[in-house]
């Protein structure tokens, strides 16, 4: 029976096609293949991940488990951090490859894939035999969405409570996102599977769809598409991520598969431990490569590989075509032996039953850029306060306030085609006009909240106006002043009564609209 993600009628109500992959309703693309890919490469995409398992360890033989099970160091992790791991049997070869969370000093979670919860599952509790831990599969319990590419932070900061800019990749927070229904508990982490800056939200099922909704109506500025399994595909591919089944399996080993880097150096009593040590001391048979096939051919999963006439391995991943990322040549990835594997070795692929010139070229195909900071610093909601206009205020440590117009005030007044802002050394009253900004709807005069001198005001915003549109909560916001005397902020509502407020208003916009109407 084909199992349903929490978003599966959002899915169908959007998504151009939505099939049976691995047992899971999963949409393939939504707008086009080639569009979604160039969305997480440029700008941001929105991706259903909630297929993935979820499995829980608790009690004070927690981490003695998790040491157990994987080759990697799971003890140095802080409260906070994870971890990229594979799950080994004691032959050396990958049943499963995962991410590691640790929530507490004995409290784990692990993310894996699809098609091996259930059976990583009953691996571990196998091993758990004799040791004082709870495991949980909570898989049917969670939802996983990931929000990736290079305006990820900045679309989630609009939303989210945590301080992205001091998230460090492979690290997580316990925080709340807001929708327009309720604030959402969830998990944060900065990982992906795509080679651009992005994060997961990890959360309870039931609210998977607000999130999903808010996320995609938070980056609507910013030219944010969902993107379905094909340009996850892609996208992983271009980055040289493995696909558990695909580029690996029970067949293979971490070494072969260019992931010798996560076994702990001096780790010991971990299952598969003395094989893959061996199979380190005698080096790898065969190793993960990538290929390329210049010209029109399209290589995939399953096509064979040769060398001088003789078989001798096969495409695991592709295809990456020319027209979807560039260049003369189809990539894909794919396993031939050590000894074929430097980069510029001369190789055939055999599509179709013709064979076609190939080559291995190095992997990444693409520069990863998972670590990069966020193209624009923005600010947190949360940690702001609002006037009844729409203007959000930041006290700043040296005592200005730096001051700007938020989401709400961007939704009301649509795209800014021209702004003009106070000179530096220019006083402000409070209540006069602390900009003007000409919209295709109208001219808007937004009123100052506070008095003072404007010692900066937004770069951005003089080139671009169409920034305050695309970022809001920009940490320059419109401009910064001294002010008279300290920021009043007490007659300044925080995040959570402005939401409630702007909320009330929409709602109130609706119903006397349907008046209307009648």
């Amino acid at each position: 029976m084909m199992k349903h993600t929490p978003l599966y009628e959002a899915h169908l109500r959007s998504a151009r096609n939505v099939i049976n992959l691995k047992d899971f309703a999963r949409p393939v693309e939504y707008v086009g293949h080639a569009a979604e890919h160039r969305a997480i490469r440029e700008r941001v995409s929105l991706c259903d991940v909630s297929h993935m398992g979820e499995v829980e360890f608790r009690g004070p033989d927690a981490l003695a488990l998790v040491q157990k099970l994987i080759p990697s160091d799971a003890e140095r992790l802080k409260v906070g951090q994870a971890l990229y791991s594979a799950l080994c049997d004691e032959e050396g070869r990958v049943i499963d490859d995962l991410v590691c969370w640790r929530r507490g000093p004995d409290w784990f979670l692990w993310v894996a894939n699809v098609t091996k919860a259930d059976s990583d599952v009953q691996w571990i509790l196998r091993h758990a035999q004799g040791l004082d831990v709870e495991v949980r599969n909570l898989s049917t319990d969670l939802a996983l969405i990931a929000l990736q590419g290079p305006y990820s932070a900045e679309v989630l900061q609009r939303l989210s409570q945590a301080d992205l800019a001091a998230l460090e990749y492979y690290h997580f927070a316990e925080t709340v996102v807001a929708t327009d229904a309720l604030e959402v508990p969830c998990l944060l982490s900065r990982t992906g599977y795509t080679g651009e800056r992005g994060f997961e939200l990890c959360l309870a099922r039931d609210h998977a769809l607000p999130v999903w909704e808010a996320l995609l109506a938070a980056g609507q500025p910013l030219g944010i598409l969902p993107h379905g399994v094909a340009a996850r595909e892609s996208a992983r591919t271009e980055a040289g991520y493995l696909l558990n089944g695909n580029d690996m399996d029970g067949t293979h080993n971490p070494y072969e598969a260019g992931l010798g880097w996560l076994i702990a150096k001096d780790k010991t009593g971990y299952i598969g431990r003395d094989a893959l040590l061996r199979i380190k001391q005698q080096g790898p048979a065969r190793k993960l490569v990538g290929l390329a096939a210049p010209g029109s051919v399209t290589i995939r999963h399953g096509d064979p590989v040769y060398r001088e006439g003789q078989r001798i391995g096969q495409v695991t991943s592709g295809p990456l075509s020319p027209a979807l990322v560039g260049g003369d040549a189809c990539l894909g990835l794919g396993y031939v032996p050590s000894g074929a594997g430097a980069p510029g070795t001369t190789l055939e692929i055999e599509v179709g039953g013709a064979r076609h010139a190939a080559r291995v070229v190095p992997l990444p195909f693409r520069p990863r850029r998972v670590r990069e900071a966020a193209t624009v610093a923005t600010r947190s909601p949360y940690g702001l306060r609002f006037s009844a206009d729409h203007v959000w205020v930041h006290a700043n440590a040296d005592g200005t306030a730096t001051l700007g117009v938020s989401d709400v005030f961007e939704r009301l007044a649509g795209e800014v085609l021209s702004a003009r802002l106070p000179a530096v050394g220019e006083r402000l009253k409070a209540g006069g006009r602390l900009a003007w900004l000409d919209t295709y709807r109208r001219v808007w005069e937004v009123p100052a909240p506070l008095a003072g001198q404007v010692v900066a005001v937004s770069d951005s915003v003089a080139r671009a106006p169409a920034d305050i549109n695309r970022f809001p909560f920009a940490a320059a916001g419109l401009l910064t002043l001294r002010p008279d005397q300290p920021p009043a902020l007490a007659g300044l509502a925080d995040f959570a009564a402005y939401r409630r407020a702007a909320l009330d208003a929409r709602r109130y916009e609706v119903w006397s609209r349907e008046l209307r109407l009648t």
